[in-house]
């Protein structure tokens, strides 16, 4: 089966962002929050707490950020995009759309229930992109929804997949199938081991329903 082409790296979305995004400050400024945020949490560092732990004054931070959400944003851009571009670079492995699809619904929830709960303060500040509405967590939601959609476009174009249906309906229905799977409050229901039976179960029942 031909595969979908290779795409660039993705990178979500952040705002409040100033300066250039490579510049040696800004980056100690992100690797020294990241650490602050993992061992005390988003909620209970503020920007004095970075400014003092670099040795800066917080004017020269606000050089780079607009607010410490600007930073959160920032770091969380960073997690998450890494963990879609390993979704994405897994799933294109597969020659099989049906075989990708249950690879992609396994290890979204596998990756993200590690990256979600095995550290609490990382949840901590996902949890707050959620429900702040942050444009990193919407982004990290396209992302996902566009490794879906390339999985389905190819399954439909080797045969394997029905194209009746509008293809945004499909991915939409996907995506929203798969949220108590990928949705960081959502895997705090239950155990990993019930966390996949379910989602085995679900992904079973998408792929009957994309069958042609």
């Amino acid at each position: 089966m031909k595969q979908s082409p290779a795409h660039d790296s993705i990178e979500l979305p952040s705002s409040g962002q100033r300066g250039p995004a490579d510049h040696d400050r800004r980056l100690q400024i992100l690797q020294v929050a990241n650490e602050q945020f993992r061992q005390f949490g988003y909620r209970k560092t503020t920007v004095a707490d970075l400014s003092k732990a670099i040795g800066i004054t917080t004017a020269y931070i606000y050089r780079f950020f607009e607010s410490k959400q600007a930073i959160g944003e920032a770091i969380v851009a960073l997690v998450l995009g890494d963990l879609d571009n390993e979704l994405r670079t897994l799933t294109t492995q597969e020659p099989s759309a049906t075989r990708r699809l249950r690879l992609f619904t396994r290890q979204v929830l596998l990756q993200s229930h590690e990256l979600f709960m095995n550290e609490s303060k990382l949840f901590e500040l996902v949890v707050v992109a959620v429900e702040e509405h942050w444009c990193t967590a919407a982004g990290h939601q396209d992302a996902l929804a566009s490794i879906i959609r390339s999985i389905i476009e190819d399954g439909r174009a080797s045969g394997e997949f029905e194209r009746k249906t509008p293809l945004d309906e499909v991915v939409l229905g996907i995506q929203e199938a798969l949220i108590p799977y990928t949705h960081p409050l959502a895997l705090e229901r239950a155990s990993l081991a019930e966390l996949e039976v379910g989602a085995a179960a679900v992904t079973s029942l998408i792929l009957r329903s994309l069958a042609p």
